[in-house]
């Protein structure tokens, strides 16, 4: 029964995750700023979404122009170069496909099944490091918004709480041996 509640949780958590992903998608490609998630200067999802660190490429972004690290410019325009590479390398399109794999993933864990190159008995093992690595890299994207753009996103900051209650029941699943 308790191995049911838990999936149940986790499922919910991630359908949830999803949401709040979708709309983060909706919100970076959007042409301007959804005043719908702007509460003022301090929470601003705007600015956040709309910020170089928006994109993987944000990350070479904070390393050459934050930190003064030489680095190829092209490593910072990788989402400038086209409308699908903006799409697929969005921190929130990739959060959506994190969320949808660890939906596939506790399900298949749930039925005691493997799923695709994942044996059964390591399935709890891949939810609990997916949704370590989730909330460090969520924890990368809340300092960006505390030191440098010195706002937050309402959403994205709910998505790192929902990643974080995750985490914390991925520790309570329990696999069939």
């Amino acid at each position: 029964m308790k191995k049911k509640l838990h999936f149940k949780l986790m499922n919910a958590f991630i359908i949830i995750g999803m949401l709040i992903a979708a709309f983060l998608i909706y919100e970076h490609f959007s042409p301007s700023a959804s005043k719908f998630c702007n509460f003022g200067k301090s929470l601003d999802c705007g600015i956040v979404n709309k910020s170089p660190y928006a994109n993987l490429d944000g990350f070479f972004y904070l390393l050459t122009i934050d930190f003064g690290i030489p680095l190829p410019a092209s490593l910072m325009t990788i989402s400038d170069s086209n409308a699908f590479l903006d799409f697929i390398t969005s921190n929130a399109f990739l959060g959506l496909l994190t969320l949808l794999f660890l939906l596939l993933l506790t399900k298949a864990n749930f039925k005691s099944v493997s799923f695709l190159f994942i044996k059964r008995d390591s399935t709890k093992r891949w939810i609990k490091g997916i949704t370590l690595f989730g909330v460090l890299y969520g924890f990368y994207l809340f300092l960006i918004q505390h030191f440098v753009l010195k706002t937050y996103c309402i959403f994205c900051l709910a998505l790192d709480i929902t990643l974080l209650a995750l985490l914390v029941l991925s520790w309570f699943v329990k696999v069939k041996k």
